[in-house]
């Protein structure tokens, strides 16, 4: 009877958020210190996970490695895992990604190659990102090979503007039932940072498929090298609070997302340097 209720529990939780996308799909901005600020990180400068967002805003300054994990909304069964990389060069800056959310009867796995540079004071960066998905049946699996790129220009000492668009090729998953297109979207960003006290983010977005979304988020040092951070966006409509603390080779970052339906999302992040 147990193994019965729970299979059926899976079924109709994931009957539930295929049917609905907008709530179902993954998150797209990965890391703890972007989420808790709202995800508004498209000017977000040396974002140790911008190849999940603006790769123009990749680390430049060390070398590091991150590590990432949320619970959405409490469900075992949508939980986001994800790494990444990124290794300043004489030629540029070299990163990686790779992401896995959802379970047995769902989920979907990215990984993503990324290359950053400047030119004065504008920075740009393109991330290669291949999709895959693995439905139950009948929905069947597929995979997708989509470009991202970036931009980032500082206006003034302190402000930054940012632009990126994801998935530029239109790239989609050939299902073994229907086809479906990647999450296509433009989005554009201010960053200000106050004298390293605080740092304020906005950013406008829009996906193809939903209507003008807006993300802001305020970050303010707490005391030394501990951070507060707190977040809002709009379509859909969440808020979100965290903090981190940051030593010469490591950060630890917590975050709680909530969702004005689903509920609370806790993550955990760990970024360390080179």
């Amino acid at each position: 009877m147990i193994r019965i209720r729970t299979y059926l529990y899976k079924i109709t939780f994931v009957l539930i958020f295929v049917s609905t996308p907008k709530m179902g799909l993954a998150q797209l901005t990965m890391g703890a210190d972007g989420l808790a600020l709202g995800q508004a990180t498209t000017a977000l400068q040396n974002n140790s996970w911008a190849i999940f967002s603006n790769p123009a805003t990749i680390n430049n300054e060390k070398k590091s490695v991150s590590f990432f994990s949320l619970r959405n909304y409490g469900f075992v069964e949508l939980t986001d895992i994800a790494a990444s990389g990124s290794f300043p060069t004489s030629y540029g800056i070299a990163a990686f990604g790779f992401h896995r959310y959802g379970g047995d009867l769902f989920n979907e796995t990215r990984i993503r190659f990324g290359y950053a540079n400047s030119w004065n004071n504008l920075k740009f960066g393109a991330v290669l990102n291949y999709n895959h998905i693995s439905q139950a049946s009948p929905y069947g699996s597929g995979g997708a090979l989509g470009i991202d790129v970036g931009i980032t220009t500082m206006l003034t000492q302190g402000l930054w503007l940012g632009a990126k668009a994801t998935n530029l090729n239109q790239p989609s998953y050939d299902f073994a039932a229907n086809e479906e297109s990647l999450s296509r979207e433009l989005s554009l960003g201010l960053s200000y940072d106050l004298d390293q006290n605080a740092l304020f983010l906005f950013d406008i977005v829009k996906d193809v498929r939903f209507p003008v979304a807006y993300r802001g988020g305020i970050e303010v040092k707490v005391v030394e090298n501990l951070k507060g951070r707190v977040g809002v966006t709009t379509e859909p409509n969440t808020y979100s609070f965290g903090m981190g603390y940051e030593a010469t080779l490591w950060e630890a970052n917590l975050v709680f997302q909530r969702h004005e339906t689903l509920g609370f999302s806790p993550g955990i992040g760990l970024n360390f340097f080179f």
